[in-house]
């Protein structure tokens, strides 16, 4: 059976119910998709707004785009509780490698998410000293 047959006859917990994987995931995916299309119309609603100077009528729209992305986390953390699930658990002879590979995960994403950091700090130092360079030029 393919994998997308064997995920049709698949249950799982979701919303607080027992409901196929197809249910789940096309409720979820609906509820992505709405609240990304709803925060990329906000966003350029406001852009419009600034063009005119309306900055207290763009505060309320900022503010529902920050509720999407609150939505939209949430959704996403639904999506990984789905994935979880549909995963499962490790059989006793793949639990030791699991938790090796879990672990090598965890110290790289650590040591991205450091390099992220650091490459953010240096860009803003880079453009810092280009500013004081141009302000330096003009005086």
């Amino acid at each position: 059976m393919s994998s997308i047959g064997s995920a049709t006859s698949t249950v799982i917990s979701y919303g607080g119910e027992e409901v196929e994987l197809e249910t789940a995931l096309d409720d979820l995916y609906k509820s992505i998709q709405q609240n990304l299309n709803h925060s990329q119309v906000s966003v350029r609603e406001m852009a419009k707004l600034r063009e005119d100077d309306e900055f207290m009528d763009c505060v309320p729209i900022h503010w529902a785009i920050c509720d999407y992305v609150d939505i939209l986390n949430d959704l996403f953390k639904q999506l990984l509780d789905i994935s979880s699930q549909v995963l499962g658990k490790p059989n006793k002879d793949e639990k030791e490698e699991y938790k090796k590979i879990c672990e090598e995960r965890k110290i790289r994403k650590k040591r991205e998410k450091e390099q992220a950091k650091q490459e953010a700090k240096q860009a803003k130092e880079k453009e810092l000293k280009e500013q004081e360079k141009l302000k330096t030029i003009k005086e």
